[in-house]
């Protein structure tokens, strides 16, 4: 393709995108604008069906959920970009230590050679000022080889310190990249990868997995009245609960948007069914108030959909099912939980 039908192209994408925005009222923000040339432009499946999937079940699609889809799907860029620099740094610091070495190395042998030199003109036939002279040489010589080890072991103590550090930020970017800035619970790729596996398990072992869909009801109305600061605020607030009423095993994460999960490992259909029901009173008795004014928010509710994996039935049918059972607390009335039917296998 030449450049001009290039140019063409994107000109095309632009016209499309910045249409369905506006649509969608989502900031003209250089973030969401990817999102939507990315959705646009069809070349990223997974983009795209997420997009679909909220538009179908919601029929419109939120400034807040445009920048968590950026997050999802764009900010993996930036965890490479972070690694590579990582990966840079360490070279560096191995190059300076194989220098250091290879000096010190260079250094010792080239001691040894002078010290075997001054030790052959060692003779009985020395008078005392030549004996004393030798003496002073080697003195002179063996500081000069202790000072260079002292520089070599400080060298690698900096180094050794510099590769910990570098160990230290890898670990924090493969967290973070993980982890939902606003909230800190797991993202929706931390989830992905939690639930792949906790499924394989069960296939391979029978054991109990469930899995709790939560959505907050009527948020829009937050944003829309009182602004997306506070419509944070609520978030936290609502992460901060669901984590405190979890077992260190079982997983928190934000889904997207308003949309959080909680993954149970080892637990029966009702037992899930009793946590979600006691989250949902919970949630539904706090009293919120904005921060600046203390003006208080009114009732905030979620709805829930609780679903049991069934061994062998893959993690989009399960994905499904619990999605499914949510959005039947959605219709009928809100501030509810559904049960998942049972898959058909």
């Amino acid at each position: 393709m030449e450049y001009s039908e290039y140019q063409d192209q994107a000109a095309e994408y632009m016209r499309m995108a910045i249409p369905l925005m506006k649509k969608h009222e989502i900031a003209m923000t250089p973030a969401n604008y990817a999102v939507w040339y990315e959705y646009v432009s069809g070349n990223n499946t997974e983009l795209n069906n997420a997009v679909d999937e909220r538009i179908k079940s919601k029929k419109e699609l939120t400034d807040q959920e445009s920048r968590d889809l950026y997050q999802q799907f764009f900010d993996r860029e930036k965890e490479q970009i972070t690694i590579v620099e990582l990966r840079q740094d360490l070279v560096r610091v191995f190059d300076e230590m194989l220098s250091y070495v290879h000096r010190s190395v260079d250094s010792s042998t080239h001691s040894n050679e002078h010290f075997s030199k001054v030790l052959a003109r060692l003779n009985p036939d020395m008078t005392r000022e030549q004996v004393h002279d030798v003496i002073e040489e080697l003195v002179v010589e063996t500081r000069v080889v202790m000072s260079s080890g002292m520089q070599l072991t400080e060298q690698l103590n900096i180094a050794t310190t510099e590769m910990y550090e570098l160990k230290k930020a890898l670990n924090d970017s493969k967290r973070l990249a993980k982890t939902d800035r606003l909230t800190k619970l797991a993202n929706r790729r931390s989830f992905d990868e939690v639930l792949a596996k906790m499924t394989r398990d069960s296939d391979n072992t029978g054991i109990d997995i469930c899995l709790i869909f939560c959505d907050l009801d009527f948020f829009k109305n937050i944003n829309d009245k009182h602004g997306h600061l506070v419509g944070d605020q609520v978030l936290k607030v609502i992460a901060n609960t669901l984590t405190k009423s979890v077992k260190g095993r079982d997983l928190v994460s934000r889904y997207g948007g308003e949309e959080f999960t909680i993954t149970l490992l080892n637990t029966t259909l009702e037992n899930a069914k009793k946590l979600a029901e006691a989250i949902r009173i919970e949630i539904a008795s706090k009293r919120i108030q904005r921060k600046d004014t203390r003006e208080p928010l009114g009732q905030i509710t979620m709805s829930f959909g609780v679903a049991r994996y069934v061994p062998s039935e893959g993690v989009d049918s399960f994905l499904q099912r619990a999605d499914r059972a949510l959005y039947m607390s959605k219709k009928n009335g809100r501030n509810m939980i559904s049960e998942a039917p049972m898959p058909i296998l």
